[in-house]
C-alpha cells in the first residue's frame, strides 16, 4: 500500500503540472480536481490531447454555454480519458439538453451532464433527469432556502440509487439532523446528508463513523475542514475498510503533498490539501468502472463526493472571478 500511496501522489502532482502547461490562467482550485480525473482513471495526463479536447468543447458548445465555463477544464480532462472524445462530448451535450428540460441552466447542471454521460445512456438520462427533478423538489420542500442549483448534482446522483425517493429523502433528513449536532455549515451538511443517504446502513451508524474519523484526523494533528471539504470526509467514511487505515492513508498522502510545490505556506491551505489527500485515498480504495451496473451504492456516493469537491472548486473560482471584476 505504501508504494501505491507514493505512486498516486506523484501521479497527481505530475498530472496537475501537465494540465497547467496545457491550460493557462486557470484557477488554482480547478487544476487539482482535473488532475484527479486522470488519477481516478489510472492514466497519465496528455498535454496535446487535453488541448484537443478543449478545442472540441469550444467548437461544439453553444455561445455562452455553461459547458465552456469554469467546468471546461475538468470536462476536457474527462473527455481525455474517454475512448472517443468527440462522441463523448456529443453525448454530454445531448444529456445537457435533456437536463435543461427539467432544471434551470447553470455550471452545476453542465457538470451533472458530464457525470451522467459517464454513468448512463442518453435514453436512460431522461428517466434519471425526471427522477432527479422530483428528488430536488422534495429537497426544496424540506429546505426551501438552503436548496439551490448546486443541489442538482446530488439530486442527479441520488436518482441512480436503488432506494426509492422517500427512503432517500428520509435518510438524508435523519443524517442532516444528526450532523447538526457536530457541524454548523448548513450547505456542507446538506451535501453530506445526500451522500450518506445513498449508502446502506442506519443514519446513526453512518454519521457516527464519519464523526469518529473526523476526531481521528484531529488526534493525528490534522484538522479536517468543516465547510466545502466536509463531503470528501463523508466519501472516505463510506469506504468499506478499516477507519484507522483510511485515516492513516490520507495522513500519509497529506505528508507527501506538503512537500510539493503548490501546497506550501503561500499556496493552497492545509484544509484544501487534506481534502485532496482524502480525494486520492478514495481513488486508492475504489476500483469502479464506467458501467452503471457495476457501480455500488458506496462507489456512487464516493463519486458524488468527488464531484462535490469539483463544484466547491467551481464556486470558489466563480467567487474569486467576481471579486476580481
Amino acid at each position: 500500500m505504501k508504494e501505491n500511496i507514493k505512486q498516486i501522489t506523484m501521479d497527481f502532482i505530475e498530472n496537475r503540472d501537465i494540465i497547467k502547461k496545457a491550460v493557462k490562467m486557470e484557477s488554482t482550485y480547478i487544476y487539482p480536481v482535473a488532475a484527479n480525473v486522470f488519477c481516478a482513471a489510472g492514466v497519465k495526463a496528455d498535454e496535446d490531447k487535453l488541448k484537443e479536447c478543449k478545442k472540441i468543447i469550444k467548437k461544439n458548445a453553444g455561445f455562452a454555454s455553461y459547458l465552456k465555463g469554469n467546468v471546461m477544464t475538468v470536462l476536457a480532462a474527462k473527455l481525455c480519458v474517454s475512448p472517443d472524445p468527440e462522441a463523448q462530448f456529443k453525448k454530454v451535450m445531448d444529456i445537457y439538453g435533456i437536463l435543461k428540460e427539467h432544471f434551470s441552466r447553470s455550471e452545476y447542471l453542465a457538470m451533472l451532464a458530464t457525470l451522467l454521460a459517464e454513468k448512463t445512456t442518453t435514453e436512460e438520462a431522461e428517466r434519471i433527469a425526471a427522477r432527479g427533478r422530483a428528488l430536488y423538489d422534495m429537497m426544496k420542500k424540506e429546505h426551501p432556502i438552503l436548496t439551490s442549483s448546486e443541489d442538482n448534482v446530488m439530486a442527479g446522483f441520488m436518482a441512480l440509487s436503488e432506494k426509492n425517493d422517500k427512503q432517500l429523502i428520509d435518510d438524508a433528513e435523519s443524517c442532516y439532523d444528526l450532523l447538526r449536532k457536530e457541524f454548523s455549515d448548513k450547505n456542507a451538511m446538506q451535501t453530506v446528508s445526500h451522500i450518506l443517504a445513498m449508502t446502506d446502513g442506519a443514519p446513526e451508524e453512518k454519521v457516527d463513523r464519519m464523526v469518529r474519523m473526523f476526531d481521528m484526523f484531529k488526534k493525528a494533528g490534522r484538522k479536517f475542514g468543516k465547510h466545502e471539504e466536509l463531503p470528501m470526509l463523508a466519501a472516505i467514511s463510506v469506504i468499506e475498510a478499516d477507519e484507522k487505515e483510511l485515516v492513516d492513508t490520507a495522513v500519509e498522502i497529506d505528508d507527501l503533498l506538503s512537500e510539493q510545490k503548490g501546497y506550501g505556506t503561500l499556496s493552497l491551505s492545509k484544509r484544501i490539501r487534506l481534502m485532496h489527500a482524502a480525494m486520492l485515498t478514495a481513488d486508492l480504495y475504489n476500483d469502479y468502472d464506467n458501467a452503471l451496473a457495476a457501480v455500488s451504492a458506496s462507489a456512487i456516493a464516493i463519486i458524488a463526493a468527488n464531484e462535490a469537491a469539483m463544484y466547491a472548486a467551481i464556486a470558489v473560482s466563480a467567487s474569486a472571478s467576481n471579486n476580481a471584476n
